[in-house]
This record gives structure tokens, sequence and C-alpha cells, in this order.
């Protein structure tokens, strides 16, 4: 999806929904919630046109977050 183009129809019409400062103080982003203390980990959503099949990944500066927080297969 990352490419441009949905790996499940091969439709080229992708929306990028990023978590934007001002969606994630409205609360309008995409985010995962943390640990007890619920740290948000936002994520940004790539969205196909074509035939709705969705996809989410974690902003960068949060990768790090997350492999200290959950177990590698």
């Amino acid at each position: 999806m990352k490419n441009g183009i949905c790996p499940k129809c091969s439709g080229k019409n992708i929306l990028v929904c990023e978590a934007s400062d001002s969606k994630k103080e409205s609360g309008n982003a995409d985010y995962e919630k943390l640990g007890m203390l619920g740290k948000k980990v936002y994520t940004t959503r790539y969205v196909c046109c074509e035939c709705g099949y969705t996809e989410r990944y974690f902003e960068d500066k949060n990768l790090e977050i997350l492999q200290k927080r959950y177990n590698k297969a």
C-alpha cells in the first residue's frame, strides 16, 4: 500500500490518512494504547478506494517503544 498499489485488488486509488497534530489533539487520529498508563502510539492508515482494503502503520518514532513493549515472533 505504501507504494500506491493495493495488494488485494491492484487498485491505484489509495488514500493516506496520517495522524496529524490537529487530529491527535481532537482525538480523531488512529492509535493503540500501550500498558497500564495507556500511552498512545499513533498510526497512519492507507485505504484503497476501489476495494476498501486498509493497512495501518505505526509512526517510525514509535517503533522503538513497540520493540520494548512486545516480544518478537
